[in-house]
């Protein structure tokens, strides 16, 4: 039986429909031997791309099976050599024109995938200024098709990972103009719910505006690691807006997303909005400020049909950035967190790494704005009805975040939620362990350097708060042993082993676990009675 390269070389290339019709085949139905025909077939199909007069449907197909065909690395060398790159982006692009066709549609999503599975194929991709051709495409004033938007954006975001450089070319060629215009365009789709979007379809509005946030999200990144650190004549918060000023303009497409497109339901913490929520973090408040301000128009109006208050308007715009957040994150921990132990999942890292950007977006504002702290202090830090149990115990958003601030799996939410509560007590370390607790505080304390002696009883106080605790001494609840069972004994004591052992790994505290010495010493105790008992 003849291989399929054979079969291959056998069919004359000017025939364009029967060229269509066998590649799709091997696309779809035939199967390949081994690698190494593998290897020779694509090799002789990138040979025929670039030499071959083909149509449209014909070249769109080949590299439709190249795709496919290359998803597995091995038997696939061809695609990463600079022979074939170099026949991809002749069909990906044209010189100074834009090309949104089929073929170089396919073409991008080649080129894209090459990059993911190989990372050298960026040094032919750099000689070919690629990345200077996805930014002419993406800045044109052309119509551009979703795939084409897509596929831009996700080949800039892996050219431009980790390198400053590329990342400072593409801001001197004002990328952020092209980066606003494809979020706009999108969210304009996604902001009007008659619009009925696809999503069995890997691109649609969505996913572009996932992109380009996470394109938006890695050029800040990389370039504000970039900048040299700030002197001492130089406040760090100036040096920070100056690097975010060229990407403000994109602020306002993220606003309209965060605030008037639909969430997801039940956990919204998901794309494109957790990527938006990724982008915010990075800038600091003065920037938030400033580009919010700027857009008071529609702002003031979405503000005022989500509530009917007399309040100033400061306060309705400050209450409602503070409830749309803190919603965001209320919804979110309580789906990701069902039994409320953050410490008690199996995707503890992925829950983490959902939650803190949210957190320290909260921290930025709270610690830009005292209104701002005012509002969000009011749904994070405990209330009269949190005190009737430890601060930390309970379903409600305050007991989440205070539970938070101890977890050992979780760090990056841990280090959040510890500097976002400790900003709404104004860094005051005596207000902060009124507010959440002595043993809850004292790790973050230490860990920052903030000495802070044992809080006592505050006589001046309406009712009495555990200090320890953060609970209403009256409705403590004291344990009374001749009321156990042993069965009960037994697992208050596993409980306190548990919480010190805990405790121990955070590195907080170096001191033996009490209740695993008191069984050390029961067991010499029966060791000394049996002793004894022999010698009888």
């Amino acid at each position: 039986m003849q291989s399929i390269l054979e079969q291959y070389q056998k069919i004359p290339k000017t025939n364009d429909s029967e060229c269509c019709e066998f590649l799709f085949k091997v696309e779809t139905t035939l199967k390949i031997s081994s690698s190494i025909e593998k290897e020779k077939f694509l090799s002789s199909l990138l040979k025929d791309l670039k030499t071959q007069a083909w149509t449209e449907k014909t070249k769109t197909q080949a590299l439709s099976t190249i795709r496919i065909l290359g998803r597995d690395p091995v038997g696939s060398d061809p695609l990463f050599t600079k022979e074939g790159i170099t026949v991809f982006t002749e069909l990906a692009f044209k010189p100074n024109q834009v090309k949104d066709t089929s073929s170089s549609r396919e073409a991008l999503k080649c080129i894209a995938n090459c990059i993911h599975l190989n990372d050298k194929v960026k040094v032919y991709l750099e000689e070919q200024d690629v990345l200077g051709s996805c930014q002419y495409v993406l800045q044109s004033e052309d119509h551009l098709s979703l795939d084409t938007q897509f596929l831009t954006c996700r080949i800039l975001f892996f050219l431009t990972v980790n390198r400053p450089d590329l990342v400072a070319n593409l801001i001197d060629g004002n990328i952020s103009k092209a980066i606003e215009k494809v979020l706009t365009q999108n969210i304009l789709i996604l902001e009007d719910t008659t619009n009925l979007i696809d999503q069995s379809m890997p691109i649609n509005p969505l996913t572009v505006t996932s992109e380009a946030l996470k394109l938006l999200f890695n050029l800040l990144l990389v370039d504000s690691r970039a900048q040299p650190s700030t002197t001492t004549q130089e406040p760090e918060n100036t040096s920070i807006t100056t690097t975010m000023q060229p990407f403000e303009n994109c602020l306002v497409p993220v606003f309209h997303l965060l605030l008037k497109v639909p969430y997801s339901n039940p956990q919204p913490l998901v794309p494109p909005h957790s990527q938006a929520i990724h982008v915010l973090m990075q800038f600091p408040y003065a920037s938030i400020a400033k580009v919010w301000k700027s857009q008071s128009e529609w702002t003031t109006k979405l503000v005022d049909s989500s509530f009917t208050t007399t309040s100033t308007k400061q306060e309705s715009h400050t209450t409602f950035i503070a409830t749309t957040l803190v919603n965001l994150l209320d919804k979110a921990i309580h789906v990701l967190i069902p039994d409320g132990d953050p410490d008690n999942l199996k995707n503890s890292s992925q829950v983490d790494a959902t939650l803190s950007p949210v957190l320290l977006v909260l921290r930025s504002l709270a610690e830009g704005d005292p209104l701002l702290s005012k509002e969000i202090a009011k749904y994070l830090l405990p209330n009269e009805k949190d005190r009737l149990l430890p601060v930390h115990e309970g379903f409600g958003l305050p007991a989440y975040m205070i539970r938070l601030m101890t977890s050992t799996m979780m760090p990056l939410s841990r280090d959040g939620a510890c500097e976002t509560l400790f900003v709404l007590c104004d860094k005051d370390a005596t207000k902060f362990t009124h507010q959440v607790g002595y043993g809850n505080a004292i790790g973050f304390l230490v860990n920052k350097g903030i000495a802070m002696d044992t809080p006592t009883m505050d006589e001046e106080q309406e009712k009495d708060i555990n200090p320890i605790t953060g609970q209403y001494v009256s409705s403590e609840k004291q344990p009374d042993l001749k009321d156990m069972t042993d069965e009960e004994k037994e697992r208050e004591a596993e409980r306190l082993f548990v919480l010190f052992e805990r405790l121990k790994k955070t590195g907080i505290i170096d001191v033996e676990n009490p209740i695993a010495k008191a069984m050390q010493e029961s067991q010499g105790r029966f060791e000394e009675i049996d002793s004894s008992s022999d010698d009888d």
